[in-house]
């Protein structure tokens, strides 16, 4: 039996696909929002899991594609770093509200804890995105 080991890959796509995906999983929250803002009370855990799926699913799918494209991992500079951390400090934001929500009768609300959530994970994803373009900016400057 022979095998081709030139095949055509479909990893460009799936990294599109995993972009998508986390898109799709951070936009989820738009109509949970406008439904807060004209006081609606829509439930927190009907819209968590597409976004948990989005973002965690996506996620994994560019990086299985970075694997399969044969990409180095990305180098962590300083601004990487502090980006990462941002984004994990906007995940923990919901730490205290599930230990609220489960174990004491205080009574929490969501829009509370969301800024904070929101504040971490994009600044976090804009510090990402600033050294992702200057990292590109330098390597077009030293192919001249």
């Amino acid at each position: 039996m022979e095998t081709n080991t030139n095949r055509p890959t479909n990893a460009p796509k799936y990294f599109l696909w995993g972009t998508l995906l986390i898109w799709f999983g951070v936009l989820i929250w738009t109509p949970f929002i406008i439904l807060q803002i004209i006081g609606k009370q829509p439930s927190f855990l009907s819209f968590l899991p597409f976004h948990l799926i989005g973002v965690i699913g996506g996620a994994r799918l560019r990086s299985f594609a970075r694997k399969a494209m044969g990409l180095p991992p990305p180098e962590r500079k300083s601004l990487q770093i502090a980006g990462s951390i941002l984004i994990a400090m906007g995940i923990l934001t919901w730490a205290p509200y599930f230990y609220l929500k489960a174990f004491t009768p205080t009574p929490v609300e969501v829009m509370n804890f969301l800024p904070f959530h929101l504040v971490g994970a994009l600044g976090g994803i804009l510090l990402l995105t600033i050294n992702h373009l200057s990292t590109r900016q330098n390597l077009e400057k030293t192919r001249r």
